[in-house]
């Protein structure tokens, strides 16, 4: 009966949440502090009100009542702060940060530990930890000599800051969570509940199947469409791996290979315009740059990720002798383009309001209501009303369970991004950087890099980039660097945390699936990635590979960089027209790197070299 009632409470939940998203951004113009009150209000109900109901079901038991009645209590009073927030907004904007009594004192520290707890719950610790560190030197940091002291900041000014302000928990990263990324996460929820992950399984299947190596690319299409929606490397890797993985080991592909194919293109995926996850959100806000030029922007580096991935499984299966799906295997192309209506129409109505002018939310707005009829068609186009019902209602459902662990991260990286405001601690570590560096932008790019990869492990890839831009971003951009150049140099690694060693959340994942090392999966993973270490660097140093400068330059960047992802990709996986061994190897890589310098002569250089190893 308890779990029925909670069933019945979370799905009319979900639904509230996902109109509330819908027709925020759209028709309902609430100050920004009530809208993202009422925000995590909808988080703190999903957290911690289905909690309980979600570890029972995946236990396989029955309900604890305690843990029950514990749930209930902390929803209960996370929803009662943000209620208290969203009725007192006109009074709180009067207080100019100013805490009117100590209630408020305590409604503050109160609400800070429900979002780190929710935090905690929805992702690995890690996140929260980080954030509580920060609070403790927010706190303590008046005892730290040197650098990195901080002046003393009572409770009262801590409180009033996180609770009263825009430049606390209820900033810019929660206003993005709330008026963006929420409604294109109900937006994919929609699609793929109502027929686009079949859709796009179908169209990779189609388009890369019976290539060599075909079962890996159709992986590598299939994540990379669904990884841009889903903003999850791991989401995306227990998605798509519970198709590709198996369909990879039937064909007899090694365990290891398969898993490194997966977790590669899931991590990609993030990358992959038109949606990027939240990252592109992020970054157009956080760099004040209209997000089609974003999406603009980052779409050559993406494609050339995604072009060494395919030639890096390309040449493993040319060299291990995998073939591609039997013909009989294929669905048809009728099949095809009726299963990808479900996501290309959406898709083709999302971009026609962008490119029209309109803002990101209000396109995904239309998107999703062209979206919903689709539930009364089945993928072979034939009407089936009653399976609309069960559909919109597992959209809603896992769409606000989406946009919740969303929202928990965006909070919990808007208290770290609010402490290091207030403290001025990423001034310090932006100083110590450029001082280690000696002002020499290559190892200053190498100690980002490095920072991004490390800060990303076992947090979510839009907290890690949030995190690391903060400190990375301003030193960058000191260099003379666009500003989206040097946002998206830390986003690339931040979001490669989730395959590089020794904390690699989807390879862990993927590894599972597969029943494969996960150290080995980690390496291969790395070799069929490594355009993700070497592109950032490029469009740094050679800005026309983010579609800056004549179409001379554009062009030469393209064919640079495209011949050098293929002399790497070749040497990397040993092949090169048959199995190659040391010094040919050691060559074709020589000719990759000399390619990826934008001077004229090391380019020509590297070229030669490849045309020579190709013809001898």
């Amino acid at each position: 009966m308890l779990a029925r009632v909670l069933r019945s409470g979370i799905v009319i939940g979900s639904i509230l949440f996902a109109v509330f998203q819908l027709v925020l951004p759209v028709y309902a113009f609430l100050p920004a502090m009530q809208a993202r009150a009422l925000h995590l209000g909808f988080m703190f109900f999903m957290v911690f009100v289905g909690g309980s109901l979600r570890r029972a079901d995946k236990a396989g038991t029955a309900l604890n009542p305690w843990r029950v009645v514990r749930d209930l209590l902390l929803g209960a009073a996370g929803i009662f702060i943000v209620g208290y927030v969203f009725v007192n907004y006109t009074a709180i904007s009067h207080q100019y940060g100013i805490p009117s009594g100590p209630y408020q004192i305590a409604f503050a520290f109160m609400l800070t530990l429900l979002i780190l707890e929710a935090a905690r719950r929805e992702i690995q610790p890690t996140l929260p930890i980080i954030a509580l560190i920060f609070l403790l030197y927010a706190v303590f940091g008046h005892h730290i000599p040197g650098t990195f002291g901080i002046p003393r900041y009572g409770l009262e000014t801590l409180a009033g800051h996180l609770f009263l302000t825009t430049g606390g928990i209820w900033g810019m990263l929660v206003g993005v969570s709330t008026d963006i990324i929420a409604i294109f996460v109900f937006f994919g929820a929609v699609i793929f509940a109502t027929g686009g992950g079949t859709g796009f399984m179908r169209l990779a299947v189609r388009l890369a199947g019976r290539f060599s190596g075909g079962p890996a690319k159709v992986a590598t299409i299939a994540s990379a469409l669904f990884g841009s929606i889903s903003g999850s490397a791991s989401a995306n890797v227990a998605t798509t791996g519970s198709f590709t993985i198996p369909m990879m080991r039937r064909l007899k592909y090694k365990p290891e290979m398969a898993a490194a194919v997966e977790a590669t293109a899931s991590t990609g995926g993030q990358i992959m315009p038109p949606i990027m996850g939240a990252g592109a959100f992020v970054l157009a806000e956080l760099t004040e740059t209209p997000y089609l030029e974003v999406i603009y922007r980052a779409l050559v580096p993406a494609l050339c990720f995604f072009l060494a991935v395919g030639l890096g499984i390309h040449f493993y299966a040319k060299r291990e002798g995998n073939v591609g799906l039997p013909r009989h295997e294929l669905p048809s192309w009728r099949a095809t383009l009726h299963a990808s209506t479900f996501f290309l129409v959406p898709f083709v109505v999302l971009m026609t309001w962008m490119i029209g002018g309109y803002t990101p939310q209000y396109a995904a707005f239309w998107a999703t209501i062209v979206a919903l009829p689709l539930s009364l068609i089945s993928a072979d186009w034939k009407m089936e009303v009653r399976n609309a019902l069960p559909q919109l209602k597992s959209a809603a459902v896992n769409g606000a369970r989406q946009a919740a662990v969303i929202a928990a991260i965006s909070a919990s990286a808007q208290v770290i991004i609010s402490v290091i405001a207030i403290t001025g601690l990423g001034v310090k570590i932006s100083t110590l950087i450029l001082s280690v560096s000696q002002g020499q932008l290559f190892l200053t790019l190498l100690l980002i890099a490095f920072t991004s990869i490390v800060l990303g492990m076992q947090v979510p890839t839009t907290a890690a980039y949030i995190m690391a831009v903060v400190v990375g971003g301003p030193v960058l951009i000191t260099f003379g660097l666009q500003p989206v150049a040097a946002h998206l140099f830390v986003f690339y690694f931040a979001i490669l945390s989730a395959i590089t060693p020794p904390i690699c959340g989807g390879v862990f994942i993927a590894a599972g699936m597969a029943d494969a090392d996960w150290f080995a999966s980690a390496r291969i993973a790395l070799k069929l990635s490594f355009a993700a270490f070497f592109v950032p660097f490029v469009f740094v140093y050679d800005p026309a590979l983010l579609l800056y400068g004549t179409f001379a330059e554009i062009a030469f960047a393209l064919l640079r960089t495209g011949t050098a992802m293929l002399f790497l990709a070749g040497g990397l996986m040993r092949y090169w027209r048959r199995e190659i061994f040391a010094l040919r190897r050691a060559l074709l890589l020589t000719a990759g790197v000399l390619l990826l310098f934008p001077l004229p002569v090391l380019s020509l250089s590297g070229a030669a070299l490849g045309v020579v190893l190709l013809f001898v």
